[in-house]
C-alpha cells in the first residue's frame, strides 16, 4: 500500500469517526438525553428499553422530545422505572391509540419525576399516571386531552400539579396528599379535580364537568386560594 492509499484510509477513517462523535452528541446534548421516534422505533434509550413502545427510561437523568411521538395502539407512550428523572416534552405531543389500557407517562416505583412542557393525547387510561409507590412526582405545563379515565393522577405522596389542563376525559386531575395550583380542567363526564387526603388547591379554574357547573366541580381536599368553579369562587 503506497503512501498516498495510506493518507486516503486515514482521511475516510476520520470522517467515520466525526459522524460516530456526531452521532452520540444527537443522543446526549448538554447531558439531556434526546427521544425522538427514531429513537423510540431502535430502542435502547435506557437499558432494556426495547424497539418500539413503550420507551423505557430505566436511568436517573433528564430527557428532552425532539418531535412527536406517535405510539403504537395499545402500548404507553414512555414508562419511568427509576428516581430522579425529568421529562422535558418540550412543546410537542404524545399520542395514543385506541385498545389496551394505556398511559402517556407511566411512573412506577421511584420518587422525584418532574414532566413537563407538552400534550398528551388520546390515551386509553391515563395522561400521566404514578402509583401508589411513587412519591414527589410533578407535572409542570402538561396539557392532557382525551383521556380515558384520569389526565394526570398522581397517587403517591408528595404530588404536585402545576399550570396543567386537563380536557375531555372522565376525570380531569387526581392528588393523593398533594396540591395542585394554576391549573384548568373543562369537559370532564366526572369531577374536575380529586383531592385525596391531605391535598389542597388554589388559583384553579374548573368549568363544564361533572355534568354542567350546576354540579361539584372538585371532591375533597382544602383551598389553598381562591378557585373557580364554574362561576363560584367556592368550591366545590
Amino acid at each position: 500500500m503506497t503512501p498516498r492509499d495510506w493518507s486516503e484510509r486515514i482521511a475516510t477513517l476520520g470522517a467515520i469517526a466525526v459522524v460516530l462523535v456526531l452521532a452520540d452528541r444527537a443522543l446526549a446534548v448538554d447531558g439531556v438525553i434526546e427521544i425522538n421516534q427514531a429513537r423510540a422505533a431502535a430502542g435502547n434509550v435506557t437499558a432494556g428499553d426495547a424497539p418500539g413502545f413503550p420507551v423505557l427510561i430505566s436511568a436517573q437523568g433528564s430527557y428532552r422530545l425532539t418531535s412527536d411521538l406517535i405510539v403504537t395502539p395499545g402500548q404507553d407512550g414512555i414508562d419511568v422505572t427509576t428516581s430522579f428523572v425529568t421529562i422535558d416534552l418540550n412543546g410537542f405531543n404524545i399520542v395514543g391509540g385506541a385498545g389496551g389500557v394505556t398511559d402517556g407517562i407511566s411512573i412506577q416505583g421511584g420518587t422525584g419525576v418532574e414532566v413537563r412542557n407538552g400534550n398528551i393525547l388520546g390515551f386509553t387510561r391515563n395522561g400521566v399516571f404514578s402509583n401508589a409507590g411513587t412519591n414527589y412526582v410533578r407535572a409542570t405545563g402538561i396539557k392532557a386531552i382525551g383521556y380515558g379515565v384520569i389526565g394526570i393522577d398522581l397517587q403517591g405522596v408528595g404530588g404536585v400539579i402545576e399550570g396543567c389542563t386537563t380536557l375531555d376525559g372522565n376525570t380531569g386531575m387526581r392528588v393523593f396528599d398533594g396540591r395542585v395550583v394554576n391549573s384548568m380542567a373543562r369537559g370532564n363526564t366526572s369531577f374536575a379535580l380529586v383531592l385525596v387526603g391531605g391535598s389542597g388547591y388554589g388559583g384553579n379554574v374548573f368549568n363544564g364537568n361533572n355534568g354542567g357547573n350546576v354540579n361539584a366541580q372538585a371532591s375533597g381536599g382544602f383551598q389553598l386560594g381562591t378557585n373557580i368553579c364554574g362561576g363560584d369562587t367556592t368550591c366545590p
